[in-house]
């Protein structure tokens, strides 16, 4: 499935075919000229990761003192020439694409997780990346692939949220999208300049499509992705096409249907760029053999091979450039037409347009800061980013408006076309090979934006190993979103199994009823607290064991208790977190006042650190403990310490008691070696040293009869969360090897599922 979709990925423009053409003469059909120089037009093609090429020509030919009179551009040609043309040098490309740009971000929907709510965070760690939805219309899901905010948001910022003519900018410009409903290209010439830039790029099944003037616009690539034409008939007396694509490859008899029906298709695209190429006077082809459209790791060398490539054809090119007296008068023509947009603004006003569910009074409480404040204007990005805090939101833009003579801001905010229902997926798998496997299937369903407030309404059924149906009605209490109230039901099917000095002595086959209501404070975006109280019902079967063995109790339970929890996440990244912190402590009470059979107490904590030792090094260190205190409790409530999170040379129930301590300490690994052979770079090493025990009695607990070992595996960060494959090692156990798939390859002690 991956692999069919990453065909599509880059069958749909990011690496169209091309033809082999180039120039390696000055063109003799061109008309004399006395005294008067060529207006030069560029046309850069699209071409995914490659287009960062067109940074490497533009400084070429900076270098040799070439004037740019227009430029057309389609995909990544559009974002390289819109930017060029708005005034950025190619030096300000060049160090934006290299150092400023976090290109895996902005293409692998890793949003920056310090942007993030805390209950997004949360949901970020156990669902896998496809979401679903479903409306009056039926069931829907989004129309690209990739979260489309994070490329808006920089392509804002590096516009400085630019609403202009196009053809009024320092060099004009046009950016080439495809009109999906009328089967034709269309022009971009004016308007919102990041919004432009982002339409012809619409790479269909990666990006959503953009409407704007009431088109249905795509990537440009499709029926003109080297626009030759276009910058022709802007006034250009001689065009430069930069071609940028990928070339066919050579098939064999032997070749695979994918391949075949790849180049089929290709086939019948590669005409149109034939076509374009032949009526350029120029055309500059870099050197890209090995470079793929997804090769955004490689800016560098990509940005090299485009100025190596005017380089090469200095010669020819030398009748085009200018003395340095009237290139310097040329860059200062250009640098007057600079369109300059205000550094500070002191809004007058916020609105908001677009919205449909949203209550607008909860997107005003997002930017209530802004307004009759003066401000930079990059932190209207920054609210933007903090509007889509509301997570019934698909795209946040702004624009700075003029109004009876003051000046104010106004937000487009487009909600999800799929919900306000949606649906998510999670997965977990895990086995010590020697050990019964187990797996968990998580089907989550929530209703968001429900009344003025912003209440969601979340229900989730997991299977596999367990089975357990919930549902949780989220209410805010103030438009600030700060406070909350959240009854909730679970009713589930649990099999737990009981140890006796690392030996299986009963297994549990527990049904449990859970009823509650929480009253919660969220901490900034960081942090949430709730407290409140919970009765359950507890069933508890054996499965394995002697019923009337004393240890192993059975028969129903009623339980009262009250509960409080919380919990702190800082960590920059859901896997591969570089620095941060989290933090969870949890604590119940269960007394007979509250309609508890038994009087006990049970708190559970957990501690995780990360500290970037150096570019490639993160130490990490975690600490977990759970304890009844002095009190008794159900068997079946025991803790667990073996398995890869915890001791590695024990199965995951090998080790078990009444209170539990587990340390650690290792080194996440960013190694070149492992990454040069592994997809997309996505795989870490991780080493850790691990002491921990679990005891009976309280006053066991001690650091004298700790197991202490070690493991070692590999970290890959997949579609369907984080696979951990490796072995681990305690003394007194076992030398194990171990396989997790999920999101939860470092949870601490579960809690009360």
């Amino acid at each position: 499935m991956k692999l069919f979709l990453f065909w599509l990925l880059c069958l749909a423009l990011f690496s169209l075919p091309s033809a082999l053409y180039a120039a390696d003469s000055p063109p003799t059909s061109l008309p004399a000229k006395a005294g008067e120089r060529f207006k030069i037009g560029l046309a850069l093609s699209g071409g995914g990761a490659r287009g960062l090429a067109h940074i490497g020509v533009l400084l070429g030919l900076e270098q040799l003192r070439i004037p740019v009179d227009y430029i057309a551009g389609t995909s990544m040609g559009s974002i390289v020439g819109g930017l060029y043309s708005m005034g950025l040098t190619g030096d300000r490309l060049d160090e934006v694409a290299k150092y400023e740009l976090h290109w895996k971000q902005l293409f692998d929907n890793q949003v920056d997780r310090s942007d993030l709510p805390y209950r997004a965070k949360q949901n970020q760690q156990r669902f896998l990346g496809l979401e679903l939805g479903f409306n009056e219309a039926g069931l829907s899901a989004p129309a690209g692939f990739i979260d489309a905010q994070e490329l808006l948001s920089e392509l804002t910022k590096l516009t400085q949220g630019l609403h202009a003519e196009f053809s009024s900018l320092p060099i004009p410009f046009k950016a080439v999208a495809t009109d999906l409903n009328e089967a034709t290209p269309y022009l971009l010439e004016r308007g919102d300049l990041a919004m432009a830039l982002r339409a012809s790029m619409a790479v269909p099944f990666a990006f959503a499509p953009v409407e704007i003037d009431g088109r249905l616009l795509v990537d440009g690539g499709i029926l003109n992705n080297i626009p030759v034409d276009v910058v022709r008939n802007m006034g250009a007396e001689l065009v430069i096409a930069v071609n940028i694509e990928t070339p066919l490859t050579q098939l064999e008899s032997n070749s695979s249907f994918i391949s075949i029906t790849e180049q089929t298709i290709y086939a019948a695209l590669v005409r149109n760029s034939q076509e374009a190429l032949q009526k350029a006077d120029l055309v500059l082809m870099p050197d890209l053999t090995g470079f793929t459209s997804t090769d955004f790791d490689k800016t560098a060398a990509l940005i090299d091979a485009g100025y190596q490539a005017v380089m090469d054809k200095a010669k020819l090119l030398s009748f085009l450039s200018l003395s340095e007296a009237e290139y310097s008068a040329h860059l200062a023509q250009r640098q007057a037409r600079r369109l300059h947009t205000p550094t500070l603004l002191t809004p007058a006003f916020i609105d908001f347009t677009g919205y449909q569910r949203t209550n607008p009074k909860l997107l005003q409480e997002q930017v209530k800061d802004l307004l009759q404040q003066p401000i930079a204007i990059d932190q209207l990005q920054t609210a933007a980013t903090k509007l889509m805090s509301l997570r019934d939101l698909e795209q946040v833009t702004y624009q700075v408006v003029e109004r009876d003579g003051e000046e104010g801001v106004v937000f487009n905010v487009q909600e999800k076309t799929w919900g306000p229902h949606y649906l998510q997926f999670g997965l977990n798998a895990t086995t010590t090979f020697d050990d019964k496997a187990e797996f968990t299937l998580l089907f989550h369903h929530e209703l968001l934006n429900i009344g003025s407030l912003g209440a969601e309404w979340i229900n989730e059924l997991t299977v596999g190993t367990d089975y357990q149906l919930s549902t949780e009605y989220y209410q805010p209490l103030n438009v600030d979103q700060r406070y909350f109230l959240a009854p909730y039901a679970k009713v589930g099917r649990y099999f737990s199994d009981v140890y006796q000095d690392q030996r299986n002595i009963g297994e549990y086959d527990l049904r449990r009823l859970q009823l509650g209501i929480d009253f919660g404070i969220n901490i900034s975006n960081a942090a949430q607290l709730r407290t409140g109280f919970r009765y359950q019902d507890v069933n508890a079967r054996l499965r394995v064991g002697v019923p009337d063995d004393e240890q192993l109790a059975i028969g129903t339970r009623e339980e009262g208790a009250w509960q409080i929890r919380f919990d702190y996440d800082t960590l920059d990244h859901r896997i591969f977190a570089t620095h941060g912190s989290y933090l969870s402590l949890q604590g119940n009470v269960y007394a007979e006042q509250l309609g508890a059979e038994e009087n006990y107490q049970k708190i559970v904590a957990y501690g995780r650190h990360h500290i970037p030792l150096n570019s490639r090094v993160v130490l990490m260190t975690d600490v977990m403990f759970g304890s009844f205190l002095h009190s008794t409790s159900p068997p079946y409530e025991d803790f667990s310490v073996g398995g890869s999170d915890a001791l590695g040379g024990f199965s995951r129930t090998e080790v078990g008691g009444s209170h539990a301590l587990v340390m650690r300490v290792g080194t996440i690994l960013n190694s070149p070696t492992l990454n040069k052979y592994w997809p997309a770079g996505q795989v870490r090493l991780l080493t850790m040293l691990h002491a921990g025990n679990a005891w009976d009695e309280f006053n066991q607990i001690g650091i004298g009869n700790l197991h202490y070992g070690a493991t070692a595996s590999l970290l890959w960060n997949t579609r369907l969360g984080a696979m951990l494959a490796g072995v681990g090692y305690t003394r007194e156990g076992d030398l194990r090897f171990f396989l997790n798939l999920g999101n939860l390859y470092l949870r601490g002690f579960d809690f009360d599922e």
